[in-house]
């Protein structure tokens, strides 16, 4: 009888340090999450601010477009005017 009592205190002494254990993978899976939670959002955070960066950089690309457009007829005005005034003889 002894004996079958010693095995079922071993046995409830394992039985609460594997719970203990259990709880304590909780207790760590929890803060994991809770850190990969704060890394989502920060990597959503860079996310807005690349989208930023490139409507900006589209913006700028479409600036230059006009810029070159502009300068391409003002030459052609420059080598009409250059034509009239017979330079390009």
């Amino acid at each position: 009888m002894s004996e079958e009592a010693v095995t079922l205190e071993l046995l409830g002494a394992r039985l609460l340090g594997l719970t203990a254990d259990v709880r304590d993978l909780q207790q760590r899976f929890t803060g994991l999450e809770a850190r990969f939670d704060g890394l989502e959002a920060r990597f959503a955070a860079m996310e807005g601010r690349l989208t930023g960066l490139e409507t900006r950089f589209a913006a700028m690309e479409r600036r230059y477009a006009v810029q070159e457009e502009r300068m391409s007829r003002m030459l052609a005005l420059i080598v009409r005017i250059a034509e009239r005034q017979g330079l390009g003889e």
